[in-house]
């Protein structure tokens, strides 16, 4: 992401808030107290043994490529509670030799179904697809998940194939071209309120 220099992200109602290399050595040490101390949110009750998996396969790639450290991990923060981390969201590395960006996300039970999650991600596409190397964006889904697979077939993405996850088994692959008006996705009310913040190219 050498060509995106501001890794701030926010959007309508949340602060995507890049997790440091810091702060994932600290919770994979299983110091929550230290942790806490490095950030504005409270630290979920179930980080980082949720999370394990992910902060490993991430802090390795940071160790190789530390530019990559603001595309891997953002923990949404409700922007109107800012002591609240509703879930995370991030990629799994940096653009592949094709251009290519894999999106991973979640939101806790106690958020769902407000849109949260769709917000996050259309903010993460726009974001990264100011980068001129971004070209496409892949997700991929469970087929026991209907309402991740709602939300990325209602973005628009094209099912492309199936893959097998060590750890998650099938899953349905879907793609998307960079370059969209990923604003336009939203609910009307949410853009003209980013609009008024000042947040026309972001979601």
């Amino acid at each position: 992401m050498g060509h995106v220099t501001n890794t701030d992200l926010r959007s309508d109602r949340l602060d995507l808030v890049a997790m440091t290399r810091k702060l994932m050595k600290t919770l994979l040490r299983g110091d929550r107290e230290s942790a806490q101390r490095l950030v504005s949110y409270r630290i979920p009750e179930d980080w980082p043994r949720a999370i394990e998996l992910t902060l490993r396969f991430r802090t390795a790639i940071v160790q190789r490529n530390p530019e990559a450290l603001p595309l891997l991990f953002r923990t949404i923060v409700l922007r109107a509670d800012p002591g609240v981390a509703i879930g995370r969201v991030g990629f799994h590395g940096p653009a592949d030799v094709n251009g290519m960006l894999e999106i991973g996300y979640e939101v806790f039970p106690a958020y769902r179904r407000r849109g949260y999650a769709r917000e996050a991600v259309l903010a993460m596409f726009d974001w990264a697809q100011r980068d001129p190397a971004v070209l496409r964006f892949r997700a991929t889904v469970s087929p026991g998940n209907p309402a991740s697979r709602q939300l990325i077939a209602g973005l628009g993405f094209i099912e492309v194939g199936t893959q097998w996850d060590e750890d998650d088994g099938e899953e349905t692959v879907f793609e998307h071209a960079a370059g969209q008006n990923w604003l336009q996705l939203l609910p009307a009310h949410h853009r003209q309120e980013g609009k008024n913040l000042g947040l026309e190219s972001l979601a």
